[in-house]
């Protein structure tokens, strides 16, 4: 079982992820801003992280930074989730140290398969 921190200010992303993962057979963990996200990660350890692009209190490259700032945090995989493409955003997160860049919405297929390439190692 992997223990999953999903990052999003949208209550009905939350949610649906939280059921999506639970089915799977994980545990979610979710945090409803950066500075959650960040404490979530440190206290939790989570196996794998999903975070939104644009957080109320900061945008998912200063959190990726923040993450990669911290021993315990530092190599958690963390994957972009962004339902508003940005010119060159996908650069600048692998730049950052997130592992991949996702669209929403985020297709279950592909949820359960990054977990088990990520998370299940």
């Amino acid at each position: 079982m992997a223990r999953i921190l999903f990052i999003d200010d949208d209550p009905f992303t939350l949610e649906t992820l939280m059921k999506a993962v639970a089915v799977f057979g994980h545990q979610a963990l979710v945090a409803a801003t950066g500075n959650e996200g960040l404490l979530a990660a440190s206290t939790q350890s989570p196996d794998l992280i999903f975070t939104d692009m644009r957080l109320p209190d900061m945008d998912g490259l200063e959190l990726i930074a923040g993450l990669k700032n911290k021993p315990e945090t530092a190599e958690i995989p963390v994957m972009i989730l962004s339902a508003s493409p940005v010119m060159d955003a996908v650069e600048k997160a692998k730049a950052a140290g997130a592992q991949m860049y996702i669209e929403k919405p985020l297709r279950l297929q592909t949820l359960q398969e990054i977990i088990h390439q990520y998370a299940m190692e």
